[in-house]
């Protein structure tokens, strides 16, 4: 795995979080440079000293979220490393739903993260540079997909390169459906069934 980003100064930290606030609580058409400022309860001018232009508010945004999410996803493969694997494959499925399970909760545990990124995806598609920062082709996640399958191997599981890739992909999916349905019980998955299934039909290790 990657080292985690290095970390911006502490007043551009206060700026990103309030600008995440500010898009998570009033939507993306409300990031200005001044509303930032009022969230942030600075003076008026500080948001633009730090950052001028709106995709650079944009961008100090995007390495805020990615930092965060870098870190969950380090606890989770550090969880998964110091995991023994249990004796039976049903038992081992069990294990890893459980684990992933956790890291998508970490996820949704910063709500006003997951719907700041989300918006964001949503407006800068593939053709914006911070699509690539924000969505599921991050350089950040590419040793994810990579490390994914040795450690699912660990579990007894036969785990191919675009297995391990469906697996991120599909906790991403988790997390979107959980943030977009949050207020309706209802309709939210059950995360850990979904990926215990999906795990169950991945082929056994030989031996």
């Amino acid at each position: 795995m990657q080292n985690l980003p290095s970390v911006p100064p502490p007043r551009v930290q206060v700026l990103a979080d309030a600008a995440i606030r500010v898009i998570s609580r009033d939507g993306l058409r409300a990031l200005t440079h001044r509303a930032v400022d009022r969230e942030a309860a600075l003076p008026q001018g500080s948001t633009s000293y730090y950052a001028s232009t709106r995709l650079a508010v944009l961008e100090i945004i995007a390495a805020r979220l990615a930092e965060r999410s870098l870190g969950d996803l380090h606890a989770y493969f550090i969880a998964l490393a110091n995991t023994a694997p249990a004796p039976t494959r049903e038992e081992r499925i069990d294990q890893l739903a459980g684990l992933m399970t956790d890291f998508v909760r970490a996820l949704l545990a910063r709500p006003d993260d997951m719907r700041a990124r989300y918006a964001l995806v949503m407006d800068y598609l593939a053709a914006d540079p911070l699509s690539g920062v924000l969505s599921s082709e991050s350089p950040l996640l590419a040793d994810a997909y990579a490390e994914a399958p040795k450690l699912l191997r660990r579990f007894g599981i036969d785990a191919s390169p675009q297995h391990g890739r469906d697996l991120m992909l599909l906790t991403d999916a988790m997390t979107f459906s959980r943030t977009v349905h949050a207020a309706s019980p209802h309709l939210q998955l059950d995360i850990r069934g979904v990926l215990a299934a999906f795990l169950r039909s991945l082929p056994s290790t030989k031996g």
